[in-house]
């Protein structure tokens, strides 16, 4: 056995601590980067959207087309807007709250297989602009020009 004195035990047991500390943290991280992991979407790719209710206007699928009331935007608009909404990947959820957030628009997200629709809300803060899930109250800061696409200038 190795004779250490006193000393010497605190600062094996130290370092032993230090190392395990940044596996067990740095570990995750590494094998979530190399497994390539795609990011969450806005919308479950096992689930279909059906309706998005913003404040003033209401799209919603008829069949196997997409209707907008009222009609605010051309059919080519409402087809890359619900592809976007589709698609979207949702941004890593922000550890603080954005300062002084002004709410701009929200939006009612209908999907297959929910009960209830999803709430979503978009604000601006400083230069940027904030996706709020209102139901977990969790905050995203979105990359420049997703807003936009998401929450077309006209529906605001």
């Amino acid at each position: 056995m190795i004779r250490l004195s006193q000393k010497g035990w605190n600062n094996v047991m130290i370092y032993t601590v230090v190392i395990l500390v940044a596996l067990f943290v740095g570990l995750p991280e590494y094998l979530k980067q190399a497994r390539n992991e795609p990011q969450p979407q806005l919308i479950s790719a096992t689930q279909t959207l059906l309706a998005l209710h913003f404040p003033q206007h209401q799209i919603e699928r008829a069949g196997p087309n997409w209707r907008s009331q009222p009609a605010a935007l051309t059919e080519e608009q409402l087809t890359v807007l619900l592809l976007h909404w589709q698609q979207a990947a949702l941004p890593e959820k922000s550890p603080l709250d954005p300062m002084n957030p002004v709410l701009v628009t929200e939006v009612s997200v209908w999907l297959t297989g929910k009960p209830a629709q999803q709430q979503w809300q978009l604000y601006r803060a400083g230069e940027f602009y904030w996706l709020k899930a209102v139901d977990t109250d969790l905050w995203y800061r979105l990359p420049e020009g997703q807003a936009d696409l998401l929450f077309p200038v006209v529906l605001r």
